[in-house]
């Protein structure tokens, strides 16, 4: 019994009692507080650095066996965390700010998120509208970018465009008066009936082409240009024809697309010859489903049937 206590109280004054702490089975440090340590850990893991760093995904998670360390010899739970954590794969959190569902710029807070799309909205940005913000996850950081150059980034004028439409009235444009080459060669926007032509009907003057076609029929661009206008035409200059699409493509000519279902396309686009613009239907005054194909040189409506569909 005496030797038995002595032997007990040379442990005691010699050793004390701790954890090794062990990953993927090797040791790499000793702690006297496993509970403290692994609850450090876990925090880490979950809320990463409280900063830029997200989360942090850790596949082996440390073991921990009571033992008996020297007295001179030190614990050391830092290292012991930094050694666990650097096995980690570290998630940095931050924001995109979004351009028609596509990433444009990247800052580190919503704050700066938000700042940034309220101030193009107050500058009336052509596509403040348009502008979203995605919160990002990713295994590296993006290259972050300060509010005012965000701002710089994606701002877009508004183009203000005015009907370039002259009603021809109730006579026909003096074929001879029309040119023979508007400087550039259409194609076909749709294949399709001529169900109504250019100029004088029972009840009105024709300024186009009426292709019947089914509802949905993809309506392709006829030339090159920008969309001057893109939705609906009730009071925006091109009344009775419904969803339209109007596209510049120099400086004399000028393409309609009416009584479309659907538009696919938006105002100050650059669209390619060929190009999906909008979609066959039936809106504004109209009696079925079709295109009606108009072109506009030095703003008064000539016959399309020049150029295209001979």
């Amino acid at each position: 019994m005496v030797a038995t206590l002595i032997i007990s109280g040379i442990i005691k004054l010699t050793f004390k009692q701790t954890y090794s702490v062990s990953l993927n089975g090797e040791i790499i440090g000793y702690t006297n507080d496993k509970i403290n340590l692994q609850k450090r850990i876990n925090t880490y893991i979950s809320s990463g650095n409280g900063s830029d760093i997200a989360f942090v995904e850790v596949k082996d998670l440390p073991q921990y066996t009571a033992c008996l360390l020297k007295n001179n010899e030190e614990t050391n739970d830092d290292e012991i965390f930094e050694k666990v954590t650097s096995t980690g794969t570290p998630y940095f959190k931050y924001y995109a700010i979004t351009d028609e569902n596509t990433e444009k710029v990247y800052v580190q807070t919503f704050e700066n998120a938000e700042e940034v799309i309220n101030q193009l909205k107050n500058k009336d940005s052509a596509n403040a509208k348009d502008l979203g913000i995605v919160e990002k996850y990713e295994t590296a950081k993006a290259e972050f970018k300060e509010v005012s150059a965000c701002v710089d980034e994606l701002y877009e004028k508004k183009i203000v465009y005015t009907s370039v439409y002259r009603d021809i009235g109730t006579q026909i444009v003096n074929e001879a008066s029309v040119p023979t080459d508007l400087g550039v060669t259409l194609i076909r926007p749709i294949s399709g009936v001529i169900t109504s032509r250019y100029g004088l009907r029972w009840r009105d003057n024709h300024k186009g082409l009426d292709i019947a076609a089914p509802k949905g029929t993809a309506i392709k661009a006829a030339a090159a240009g920008t969309v001057i206008f893109a939705g609906n035409g009730a009071g925006n200059g091109y009344s009775g024809y419904g969803n339209v699409v109007v596209v510049r493509s120099t400086s004399s000519l000028v393409i309609l697309y009416g009584h479309c279902s659907e538009v696919n396309c938006k105002t100050g686009q650059q669209v390619a010859q060929g190009q999906i613009i909008a979609k066959v239907g039936s809106t504004g005054i109209s009696t079925g489903n079709h295109l009606h194909f108009e072109i506009r040189y030095n703003g008064t409506a000539i016959n399309p049937q020049r150029y295209v569909y001979n």
